[in-house]
């Protein structure tokens, strides 16, 4: 056999480590596009939907970010609260079957939802599991419709059902890779998972640890999007826990401004024949207005009558109180629901239930206009025409509790 014909055979021998070492470099990435670059290579479709998706993203962020930073969002005796909004929605929303079982549980539903919130916005942002994130923005918009907006009519005065067909599109068309940093693409690939393990591509891997090329290539879909959904709940996480400092602040300030506001009041009204105690104070939702206006309920001990809710005394000095109606209140009455007791221009005095008709939001007084405002979309009532509908989205008058005044002894009671 000649020399050639002997190298010949030898050639395969020494091109063997360099094939295996080629095998075991991770795979090179290309260059990380610029923003020019990025879209020019996307459609025009997925160029289109950046501000759709930006939008979405920082709104969702701002609204968990809001509930978390609240002081009253948590607290269950604040008429804003998350157990407020709640007991709402079970009054008017097809969902009530599921809402009445979860009321008591209603403060880690808010915190839960806060934190869906934040998890949706990041990922639209970021791109982290981009299309589990937009889906579950459609689904919790949807939720919403259902609920708080349910009582909207038309539906197109709502803005949550546009929120979940503007999500679902995000969810079906994806990022088409505009703002995604290179590291969110590769989080969780099989990329990421060879450069952890052997470096930099270009880097040659030790022989003992020398993986198959096919295996570094491998897909790895459902990894991706597992470790994905995991930082992107972690960075939730950590968000959230960034405005505890803030929130316990906030709570401190609005819990000194409601014992000074308590005290005030407390000095202020010396009614010797008052029946009715204040409770404590609830902030005023009209811009401009008062900071604090009295809450006043029964006094079972002094009050003669369970449903005795009000003195003449308190609703002429500000113009308006507000109630609850008493739990052990007749079926014609509803019971546990807020309402309003407020001085008629006429000198009289009128109830009304402050749910307001349009999406159950709470409604306040406001003194400057002697109407009652809701803080949630402006629907306004006029209590001197049977609570009549003056200007926004309601369908249909406050609900007119009747009341026996005792002008003998100063008593509002709700009459069954």
């Amino acid at each position: 056999m000649s020399a050639r014909d002997r190298g010949s055979l030898r050639a395969p021998d020494r091109n063997r480590g360099a094939d295996l070492n080629r095998a075991a470099r991770v795979p090179q990435s290309p260059a990380n596009p610029s923003l020019g670059e990025q879209f020019s290579a996307a459609s025009p479709a997925h160029r289109a939907l950046v501000p759709i998706r930006f939008f979405f993203g920082l709104t969702f962020v701002y609204a968990g970010l809001d509930k978390f930073l609240d002081p009253t969002f948590f607290n269950p005796s604040a008429p804003t609260s998350i157990t407020a909004q709640l007991q709402a929605f079970a009054r008017v929303s097809p969902l009530a079957f599921m809402i009445k079982p979860t009321e008591p549980l209603a403060v880690p539903i808010g915190a839960l939802i806060a934190l869906a919130e934040l998890a949706i916005g990041l990922g639209a942002l970021s791109g982290l599991a981009f299309r589990l994130a937009a889906a579950g923005g459609a689904a919790l918009s949807f939720l919403f419709f259902l609920t708080a907006s349910w009582a909207t009519h038309p539906y197109y005065f709502g803005a949550d059902l546009p929120y979940a067909f503007g999500w679902l599109t995000l969810a079906l068309a994806g990022t088409g890779g505009l703002f995604v940093p290179a590291f969110v693409g590769r989080l969780g690939t099989d990329e990421d998972a060879a450069i952890r393990r052997h470096g930099p591509a270009g880097v040659s891997a030790p022989a003992a640890f020398r993986p198959p090329r096919e295996l570094d290539l491998a897909p790895s879909e459902s990894r991706r999007l597992l470790v994905q959904t995991g930082v992107l709940g972690a960075a939730s996480v950590i968000l959230a826990g960034l405005t505890l400092p803030v929130r316990f602040l906030r709570s401190d300030d609005a819990a000194a401004a409601s014992a000074a506001g308590s005290a005030g009041l407390a000095a202020s009204s010396a009614a010797p024949a008052a029946s009715v105690a204040p409770a404590g104070v609830v902030a005023s939702a009209v811009p401009g207005g008062p900071t604090s206006a009295p809450r006043a309920t029964a006094a079972a001990a002094a009050a003669p009558n369970a449903l005795t809710v009000a003195t003449t005394a308190q609703v002429d000095q500000q113009g308006a109180v507000r109630i609850t109606v008493p739990a052990s209140a007749p079926s014609s009455l509803p019971a546990g629901d807020p309402a309003l007791v407020v001085k008629l221009k006429s000198g009289g005095y009128a109830c009304f239930d402050a749910i307001c008709t349009h999406a159950g939001c709470r409604v306040g007084w406001d003194p400057q206009n002697d109407i009652m405002l809701c803080p949630c979309h402006g629907a306004a009532y006029d209590p001197n025409n049977h609570a009549a509908v003056l200007q926004g989205p309601a369908p249909q008058p406050l609900l007119e509790l009747p009341i026996v005044v005792d002008k003998a002894t100063g008593t509002i009671t709700l009459k069954a």
